[in-house]
């Protein structure tokens, strides 16, 4: 800290060393100016003495003539030693030498002519006063001058006192020439001041232009100057150097925006920026060296005024970014490449994950849905083959349900194998000639037997222009419609469902058809309507506890993107939907009925072995006063199990949520529970979780899981909720009655 302030203090000293010196200097050099006019008008005027004076006073005209003469010589002595070396180094003396040749002239003049002292004290005095006018130099120098000057006129009017002490206004005279005296001082004071704060600044200035030319001079950067028609007015050896020239000449006979750009349109935009902006930086362009090479630059330029040449400039700098450049492009070269090598591995890695995720899901969900139906086909066989029903009308009617869970399971392996194509690119479209409003009678013949079950009417609105023949996939078309119409059918439990057909638009080669069905059932939550379309997503009516596998309505719109159109739906809760679709036939047949697909894997599910027959036999005794509870939302199991519990000897009740099931384990009514898992309002877990939280006993009570997920994972999440065992469909009865016995045979813990 202490080396730092010696340091500034010294450097401060040396400064002020300099600027001093600077003063000193200047000021002699500027002192010789109003020298050499004094000394010539001190010659001029003690020649014009010599003449008249001598004539005036013509009995001192020896003793005058000599005084004047000498008066003269000095000053032409002096004139003539301003102009070598020595005066010019010693301006100052030179100064005091004449000022007192022209004293002492005078002195003796009012010595000899005691008369004249007032006017001659007054001319002294004057040129005196002026000469501090003019006279830049330390205020010292002009006390000196008033000193030697006071002395003489004061030694000659003493020396001749008899005389002059006659002379009116004498008194007058000497005060005016004190007055004068002061007056001349503090006027080189002033003047000294004002020059010396001017050769301060001037000082600076020096520095500064010292300073900069310096920077200009030795600057790596190319620095530059032109007009705005791109004429050169400086440019530093930097820029001289990177352009490939020698001299400067050279520079300056070139023009900045025709000759050293490689592409013009680069030089006429940065033209154009500096007329509308005033500066531009960081501009980077192409250069063409004098050896016809290019060069890459980095410009800043702006617009300056110059108010002594009353022009525009532009003042720019240079940097040669040639090395950065092929740097920077072989760095976003191998950024590049690794960007692109990055896409490929992140969508490699999207693609496998996608594919992972949706053979995830589609097992997942198809393992529950294959299963549900074919328990219920299986039990109801099971039933059959043992004789278990009462009457041949429940005969009738295990009957009619297993057909109806095969059927159910029959849509659901379709749905499979329809979705699998067209995720795989797979699915073609066939080009047959046929009548739209025969596939539209179709449908409605296919779903006209389960609609008039529920006493629904399917109507038909099919636009009269609607051509005979048209050109496309009428089993694609017939599929969508069936889809839409099957679940308008299953979601309406009373009204009608509407078909309507027609044409949007028509040109003399294709037909666009708008297909609707539109049904009078429940609706559809604002909040489902976008997820209807997304692959197993179910949207399940709470109040009819009805549902699907999530694919239908994905399959049809998957075909009508295929047939050149896009599906909508409009609902409103309790006032039904509509559904409805955009396909494009042609009128005339292609030359080639193939259509054009992807090529993709398709996923093949494998289904686990089939379990071997187990003993059909089921004991018929009633067991104890012990009650089960059977939570199940799916109607038909729900059914079937019953059946199949009732039968082994087991007393049943049945519910159908999981809200439901807590409320019924409160009553205190059962000893054990069979909880399906996959509920709509709450879940077998939550419901589980639940239960465990009820207080005493009927917290307690053994839950046993029956679900279609039957994977190790599913049968941890059961245990983990707070099931005790776990069972998978397609249910067997032995397994069942073992599992059931077990842990009502085992006391609450």
């Amino acid at each position: 800290m202490g080396l730092a302030v010696n340091t500034a203090k010294k450097f401060s000293r040396t400064l002020e060393h300099k600027v001093n010196e600077y003063i000193k200097q200047e000021t002699q050099k500027e002192l010789l100016s109003p020298f050499r006019s004094l000394a010539i008008f001190s010659a001029a005027s003690g020649g014009i003495a010599l003449i008249f004076e001598v004539l005036y006073f013509s009995e001192h005209s020896v003793e005058l003539y000599v005084s004047r003469l000498f008066s003269v010589l000095v000053a032409f002595v002096l004139l003539v030693i301003s102009n070598s070396r020595y005066g010019k180094e010693r301006p100052v003396l030179l100064v005091h030498i004449l000022l007192m040749s022209i004293v002492a002239s005078f002195g003796v003049m009012i010595y000899l002519e005691p008369q004249t002292l007032v006017f001659n004290s007054h001319i002294i005095s004057l040129i005196i006063f002026t000469a501090a006018l003019f006279l830049s130099w330390e205020v010292r120098h002009q006390v000196l001058v008033a000193v030697y000057y006071n002395l003489v006129f004061v030694a000659s009017a003493i020396a001749n006192s008899s005389q002059t002490q006659n002379i009116p206004h004498l008194l007058e005279s000497i005060v005016l020439v004190m007055i004068i005296s002061v007056m001349a001082v503090v006027a080189s004071y002033i003047n000294y001041r004002l020059r010396r704060e001017a050769l301060l600044k001037s000082y600076e200035v020096a520095l500064s232009e010292k300073k900069f030319r310096n920077i200009f001079e030795n600057s790596v950067e190319g620095v530059f100057q032109i007009t705005p028609a791109g004429k050169f007015t400086a440019v530093n050896p930097a820029f001289i150097r990177m352009l490939g020239y020698s001299t400067e000449e050279e520079i300056n006979r070139l023009n900045f925006f025709n000759d050293l750009f490689k592409r013009k349109s680069d030089a006429d935009l940065l033209n154009k920026l500096l007329e509308k902006q005033g500066k531009v930086k960081n501009y980077r362009v192409q250069f063409l060296k004098k050896d016809g090479s290019e060069i890459a630059v980095k410009m800043n330029v702006r617009l300056s005024y110059d108010e002594e040449e009353d022009a525009t400039f532009f003042d720019g700098s240079l940097q040669d970014i040639t090395q950065q450049v092929l740097a920077e492009h072989e760095r976003q070269k191998a950024l590049e490449a690794l960007r692109q090598e990055k896409i490929k591995s992140d969508v490699a890695a999207q693609k496998a994950r996608q594919e992972s995720s949706y053979k995830t899901k589609f097992l997942a969900n198809m393992s529950h849905e294959v299963r549900t139906p074919m328990n219920s086909v299986m039990g109801f066989l099971t039933l059959i083959e043992n004789d278990l029903f009462e009457s041949e009308e429940e005969l009738k009617k295990f009957a009619r349900d297993a057909r109806l869970a095969a059927e159910s399971l029959l849509d659901i392996i379709n749905n499979i194998l329809d979705i699998s194509k067209i995720e795989a690119g797979k699915m073609e479209l066939e080009e047959n000639e046929f009548d739209l409003s025969d596939e539209i009678h179709k449908v409605s013949s296919i779903i006209g037997q389960t609609a008039r079950q529920k006493g629904i009417d399917i109507k038909e609105q099919i636009d009269p222009d609607l051509p005979d023949k048209i050109y496309g996939d009428a089993t694609r078309y017939r599929q969508v419609v069936l889809n839409l119409v099957s679940n308008a059918v299953k979601y309406t439990d009373e009204g009608s469902v509407t078909i309507s057909v027609e044409i949007k638009n028509r040109t003399t080669s294709s037909i666009e058809i708008l297909t609707s069905v539109e049904d009078t059932g429940s609706g559809i939550p604002n909040d489902k309507i976008p997820l209807l379309f997304e692959p197993y997503v179910q949207v399940k009516d709470k109040k009819s506890q009805k549902e699907g596998t999530g694919l239908g309505l994905v399959i049809a719109k998957e075909f009508v993107k295929l047939m050149g159109g896009d599906i909508s739906v409009e609902s409103k809760p309790g006032a039904g939907s509509k559904f409805y679709f955009t396909v494009k036939f042609k009128l005339t047949p292609s030359e080639s009925d193939e259509a054009v697909t992807g090529a993709a894997t398709l996923y093949k599910q494998t289904e686990a072995e089939v379990q071997e027959e187990e003993e059909k036999t089921v004991v018929e005794e009633q067991k104890s006063a012990k009650r089960l509870l059977l939570v199940e939302d799916n109607p038909i199991s729900q059914d079937l199990e019953l059946k199949i519990l009732r039968e082994v000897g087991y007393l049943v009740d049945a519910v159908s949520s999981g809200s439901d099931a807590i409320d019924a384990v409160k009553t205190g009514r059962y000893s054990l529970i069979l909880m399906d898992i996959e509920m709509s309002d709450m879940d077998g877990i939550a419901a589980t979780k639940q239960i465990r939280n009820i207080p005493g006993d009927m917290g307690k009570i053994p839950i046993i899981a029956v679900t279609a997920h039957s994977s190790m994972k599913d049968r941890e999440k059961c245990l983990a909720a707070g099931m005790n065992d776990y069972i998978a469909k397609p249910i067997n009865i032995q397994f069942l009655k073992l599992t059931i016995d077990q842990w009502l045979n085992r006391p609450l813990d």
